[in-house]
C-alpha cells in the first residue's frame, strides 16, 4: 500500500505565518523602544489636501499672452508651504514644479501668508533681474510684469509631505504658450562667480580675474530695472570653463547688455574690445574661434572660423551704432541655415563681411555662418591668446546664450525689460 504524508489545512498554515509576522514585528518594535530608535515618523499620518491646478493665460498689451501655472487648495488638513515665512500652524508641504525636460524647480513661497485654502496661487518665473531660468515664485496675485516664457510641453505640479516623504498631490499641466528651448547659459557677469547657469540649473564654473589679484569684479544693481552688472576696468575679465552648453555648431543667439566707457572710431585698434568669445589667437593671422563679439570702436563685430574649412576666418561688421556711457542691448542670431543677424537696441543692422583675421581686410559678399566647435573657455572682457588682449572697458549686465535664434518679440521683450 503506498505510503502517504500527513496533510495540513490552509487555515493552520495561515495562522503560523501570521504568528511569525507578529513575532518579527514585535521584535522590531521592542528593539526600537529599548535602543531609542523608535521614530515618531513611523506613526505620522500624511497631510490630506484636495485642490486643482491649471495653466493660465495672462493677457498682455503685445497680444501674446504669458502662460503661468496656478494651484488652488480647496479643503483638507491645515498646512503651509516650505519657505512660507508667515503661516498658520499645520503640516509643512513642499510645492515643486517639474519642467517638461524633467528638471525639478522649487518656487519661492516666502511672500505667502496665513491659510492658503481658497487662494489661487500663481507659479511663474521670477521677475527679479538677478534670477535665472531656475528661479520661480509662488504668489497669491497674478504678475503684471512681462515674464520669461515657460518651457513648452507637459509640466507637473506636485505637493510633497517632506516629513514622511509622501506625494500629497500631483497635477499634469500642458503648456502651449512659451519657448521651445531655454538658454544654454544665462545670468550675469557679476563678481567672481559670474552667476551663469545651465538649463539644468547647474552653476557654470566662472572666475573673475582682476588685476588686483582678488578674483572679484565689482558688481552693482544700479542699472535700469535694478539689473545686475559687473564693471570691467580694462585689466580684468571673466573666464568661464568650457562646457557643452557654451559651444555651438548650428543655430545660436548671443544676447547681452553692455555699457561701454568709450567707443571711438574702429580705425584705431585701441578701440577694439572683446565683449564675449569662445576663441583664441595663436599669433598674427592665426585665430580659432567658435564665436566672438567685439566692440569695434563705435561698431559691433562678430567673427568665427568655418567648420568645413577651419583655417578660414570670417568677420561681419555693423555700421557705427554703439553709444558710450549708455546701455546697449546687443543680439547676435544665427539660424540653422547659417543666416546671421546682428541687432543693437532691437534694430537689425546692415553687415559688411570680410575673410580675414584683421577687420576690414579682404571684403567679401555675405556668407553663411558655419560655426567651428572649439574646446576653448569662454571669456568676457578679454580675448585669450597671442596678438593682443583687447580688454573691454565698461559695464556688462544680463547675458544669455541660446541654441536657436530668438524671435523679434523676444528681442523686444528683452529690450523693454533689461533682460537677456
Amino acid at each position: 500500500m503506498p505510503s502517504s504524508s500527513p496533510t495540513r489545512g490552509v487555515s493552520e498554515v495561515s495562522v503560523e505565518l501570521l504568528l511569525i509576522v507578529l513575532v518579527v514585528a514585535l521584535a522590531i518594535i521592542t528593539y526600537a523602544a529599548f535602543s531609542g530608535a523608535l521614530n515618531s515618523v513611523f506613526f505620522k499620518k500624511s497631510v490630506y489636501i484636495a485642490g486643482n491646478a491649471a495653466a493660465v493665460n495672462l493677457p498682455r498689451a503685445s497680444g501674446i499672452p504669458d502662460q503661468i501655472l496656478s494651484y488652488t487648495a480647496n479643503q483638507g488638513d491645515p498646512f503651509y508651504l516650505t519657505g512660507q515665512t508667515s503661516h498658520i500652524s499645520g503640516n509643512q508641504v513642499t510645492l515643486q514644479a517639474i519642467r517638461p525636460d524633467g528638471v525639478i524647480l522649487y518656487p519661492d513661497a516666502s511672500s505667502l501668508n496665513g491659510s492658503l485654502y481658497g487662494q489661487p496661487l500663481y507659479i511663474y518665473p521670477s521677475t527679479n533681474l538677478g534670477a535665472t531660468a531656475c528661479n520661480y515664485l509662488i504668489s497669491n496675485t497674478a504678475p503684471t510684469a512681462s515674464l520669461s516664457p515657460l518651457l513648452l510641453g507637459t509640466w507637473k505640479l506636485q505637493l510633497v509631505d517632506p516629513t514622511v516623504h509622501v506625494l500629497v498631490g500631483s497635477y499634469t499641466l500642458p503648456v502651449n504658450q512659451g519657448t521651445s528651448s531655454l538658454p544654454g547659459a544665462s545670468g550675469f557677469a557679476s563678481g567672481g562667480s559670474g552667476q551663469l547657469w545651465t538649463p539644468q540649473c547647474t552653476l557654470l564654473n566662472a572666475t573673475g580675474v582682476s588685476s588686483g589679484g582678488t578674483g572679484q569684479l565689482p558688481s552693482f544693481t544700479t542699472a535700469p530695472h535694478n539689473m545686475t552688472y559687473a564693471v570691467f576696468n580694462g585689466t580684468d575679465y571673466l573666464q568661464i570653463q568650457n562646457d557643452p552648453s557654451l559651444s555651438f555648431t548650428g543655430a545660436l543667439t548671443i544676447s547681452m547688455w553692455i555699457n561701454p566707457a568709450t567707443n571711438g572710431t574702429s580705425s584705431d585698434s585701441n578701440n577694439w574690445h572683446q565683449i564675449i568669445g569662445k576663441g583664441v589667437t595663436n599669433g598674427v593671422n592665426d585665430e580659432t574661434d567658435n564665436y566672438q563679439v567685439f566692440q569695434y570702436g563705435n561698431q559691433l563685430l562678430f567673427e568665427w572660423n568655418d567648420a568645413t574649412n577651419p583655417s578660414i576666418h570670417y568677420q561681419a561688421i555693423t555700421p557705427p551704432t554703439v553709444a558710450a556711457n549708455q546701455w546697449n542691448y546687443i543680439t547676435v542670431t544665427v539660424t540653422s541655415g547659417g543666416q546671421l543677424a546682428i541687432y543693437n537696441n532691437g534694430v537689425q543692422q546692415t553687415l559688411a563681411y570680410d575673410q580675414s583675421n584683421v577687420p576690414g581686410q579682404n571684403p567679401i559678399a555675405p556668407v553663411s555662418v558655419n560655426l567651428l566647435a572649439t574646446p576653448n573657455d569662454v571669456t568676457v572682457g578679454k580675448q585669450i591668446g597671442a596678438g593682443g588682449s583687447f580688454y573691454y572697458v565698461g559695464d556688462v549686465g544680463a547675458m544669455a546664450l541660446y541654441n536657436r535664434p530668438i524671435t523679434g518679440a523676444e528681442i523686444t521683450n528683452n529690450l523693454n525689460n533689461y533682460t537677456a
